[in-house]
């Protein structure tokens, strides 16, 4: 079943020269896909950067699975398409409600989890492996959720999978189905900002007591940056979509560590030093 395209540009909402600007935006994406994968990796081959929290990872893993989501108008070169194939457009539309919503849970997640790691400071985690699953999984589990709905709304109603005209991917043009998970993102994007503010106030008080006791604060400003940043990113920047993924990578992989292995790999592959402290980036994002 298909429906009916057309390659006029002039279906388009995007200003006088829609091909240049949705350029724009796949470049971006393939940009920051290309840079969370090569983040990724260096996660998974090098033994020298002190460990991550778990959820950093999975957050990291969901926007780089996201990219080849938002890519498929592209890679199947029906972008400058304003009615896209049914079948393709359908597949992206289940994936595209699919990630939006794991998207942001492990934000949350990511954010919750450094409010609880600072409050409790650099003591040994004690948190079951059960816990740390469930945690882990949440957002891959909402996203089978929201896919499997958004297949079966599309499936049924096949009128209403549409690539609107001023986006570059296809979605479920419905009301009541879209305000359901908009809700939910609405949510997460409260409780994120909530977490924000414990992290705030936690870093205030230790920035306080620090200097009370004329002793260094074990949070800095920098690490309280990196935090807000990203939250501003994920929030802000969730109406731009395209630059998402590339604010993810450059957040995420410019910690010195990460900075510091791509600049000197061999060495710090072949150094016999030991590795910085897990505690010593347990307060970074």
């Amino acid at each position: 079943m298909g429906i009916v395209g057309t390659t006029n540009p002039d279906g388009f909402d995007l200003g006088p020269n829609p091909r240049a600007l949705q350029l724009v935006w796949f470049s971006l994406l393939i940009l920051g896909q290309a840079g969370l994968a090569f983040l990724l990796m260096t996660f998974y081959l090098s033994r020298s950067l002190c460990p991550r929290m778990p959820v950093l990872y999975n957050l990291v893993l969901l926007s780089f699975l996201a990219t080849p989501i938002y890519l498929i108008l592209f890679y199947s070169n029906e972008y400058m398409n304003t009615n896209p194939p049914y079948s393709l457009c359908l597949v992206q539309a289940i994936f595209k409600h699919g990630i939006d919503p794991a998207f942001l849970l492990a934000s949350f997640l990511h954010v919750f989890e450094t409010w609880q790691n600072a409050s409790r400071g650099p003591v040994q985690q004690t948190h079951s492996k059960a816990r740390q699953r469930i945690i882990l999984g949440l957002p891959h589990l909402n996203f089978v959720v929201a896919s499997i709905s958004t297949a079966v709304m599309g499936t049924r109603f096949p009128e209403k999978v549409a690539r609107g005209g001023h986006s570059f991917f296809c979605t479920i043009n419905d009301g009541p189905f879209g305000t359901i998970w908009a809700v939910e993102m609405a949510i997460l994007a409260f409780g994120t900002l909530a977490c924000q503010g414990g992290i705030c106030i936690l870093f205030w008080k230790h920035r306080t007591a620090a200097r009370l006791l004329g002793a260094p604060s074990s949070l800095d400003h920098f690490q309280l940056m990196r935090i807000s940043i990203f939250n501003v990113c994920t929030l802000v920047c969730s109406t731009f979509l395209a630059i998402l993924p590339l604010f993810v990578f450059i957040i995420f992989s410019s910690h010195k560590d990460i900075l510091k292995y791509w600049c000197h790999s061999r060495r710090a592959e072949t150094s016999k030093t030991i590795p910085p402290k897990p505690e010593d980036d347990l307060y970074l994002p």
